[in-house]
């Protein structure tokens, strides 16, 4: 056994769970010491947590996803005032960031002098650069797929054409908009419109990219750590610019009479949600999510505004050995080749999309060789198991 134990955290969302579940397989081939910390049994996990640190026989590694157990403290019956467990057994705590770091402000403001933050869009590395000073270490990791141990099934035989998951942010983001009446410098009301339409209209821009680009257009001054509260507040923007996108590829599809089935929140609120070839699934477990892509024929990805990265879609619908079609980014362009691996299209020639789709299906034989290679290329590069052995070479200290 490698004489490392690597420590995870499970029982708070299921589609972390399951890229959990592949890291803590991967590693266990490795030869490492897992142990895992189950939120749903907190008392129990903590004992045997405290337990494992205070005999110190080997080094640890905390290997967790957006922030889980970040602020865990030593015990009263160690020291004799509250302090980080992590900063304490001097114990490298690795943070890989499913989503924008403006997301995570105060757990990523308030994270242990030992972490490392991993983020899977490189815009999002050079965010963590400029406003969090206090992280020592932040490096990009792109996401990665898992596959189920099932026979997959040619496209020819799959029962659902076209396949979404995930859910419409816009229904959901009502809890992060600040009250904009209060934010008058500059005038935050007018700012949510003009920078909504311009990321509609220029959808390579990132959304702090045009929030900071206004502010200085409005001719206000700003130190970072200022522009940096400004763009916490209005982050509800980039939810509402993936909502736009994301319920626009689908829509388009099913008014152009192809037939897509959706699983995620806040799809059923959509105006034209009774169109009979939409149809929507709900929520469904992330397992569960999986098991459907092997069923289909074409697995639809949007971004959540990624412009440097990718998404987990991307690389399960491959493991699927679906057809994976999806908007582009800098990582995809540079990792794939357009109708190689999948088919990628860009967000301001969305109208394309469902001539792209016909396309495929008019031609399955090519496109189930496209599913073929992508799944070639997503096993042989883009696994939990490809990023666990990145993790163990480039953060692990013997």
């Amino acid at each position: 056994m490698v004489g490392r134990t690597i420590i995870f955290f499970k029982g708070i969302y299921d589609t972390l769970d399951v890229f959990t579940d592949s890291l803590i397989e991967a590693f266990l081939q490795m030869e490492y010491s897992v142990f895992v910390y189950d939120a749903l049994h907190t008392k129990k996990s903590e004992e045997d947590l405290y337990a494992l640190l205070s005999k110190g026989q080997e080094p640890c590694t905390v290997i967790t996803f957006n922030n889980m157990g970040y602020n865990l403290t030593v015990p009263f019956s160690v020291s004799d005032k509250p302090r980080n467990l992590w900063e304490f057994y001097r114990i490298p705590y690795i943070n890989i960031l499913m989503d924008h770091p403006f997301h995570y402000d105060k757990p990523l403001r308030g994270a242990p002098s030992t972490a490392i933050v991993l983020c899977t869009d490189r815009n999002h590395v050079k965010y963590v650069r400029r406003f969090y000073k206090n992280i020592r270490q932040t490096d990009f990791l792109p996401h990665a797929g898992t596959e189920l141990r099932c026979k997959h099934k040619p496209l020819s035989e799959r029962g659902i054409d076209v396949l979404y998951a995930g859910a419409l942010p816009a229904f959901t983001v009502s809890a992060l908009i600040p009250d904009l009446k209060a934010i008058t410098v500059p005038d935050a009301e007018k700012m949510t419109e003009d920078v909504l339409k311009e990321l509609v209209m220029h959808p390579e821009k990132t959304t702090e990219q045009a929030i900071e680009e206004y502010v200085k257009a409005a001719g206000v001054d700003m130190e970072d750590n200022e522009l940096h509260g400004l763009i916490v507040k209005m982050r509800f923007l980039d939810s509402y610019a993936t909502s736009f996108f994301r319920e626009q590829a689908v829509r388009i599809l099913v008014e152009n009479g192809i037939r897509v089935t959706v699983y995620g929140g806040g799809w059923n609120q959509c105006g034209w949600s009774e169109n009979p070839y939409f149809q929507y699934g709900g929520l469904i477990p992330a397992r569960e999510v999986l098991a459907r892509m092997n069923d289909s024929k074409i697995v639809l990805n949007t971004m959540t505004w990624f412009k440097a990265g990718a998404h987990d879609r991307i690389f399960n619908g491959m493991l699927a050995k679906a057809a994976v079609v999806t908007d582009d980014s800098s990582y995809v362009r540079r990792e794939f080749t357009d109708e190689k691996e999948l088919a990628m299209f860009c967000r301001d020639e969305i109208k394309t999309l469902p001539e792209r789709i016909y396309d495929l299906f008019g031609h399955l034989n090519r496109a189930q060789e496209m599913a073929d290679c992508g799944y070639e290329n997503a096993r042989n590069c883009h696994t939990w198991k490809e990023r666990a052995e990145y993790i163990a070479e480039c953060f692990f200290c013997v």
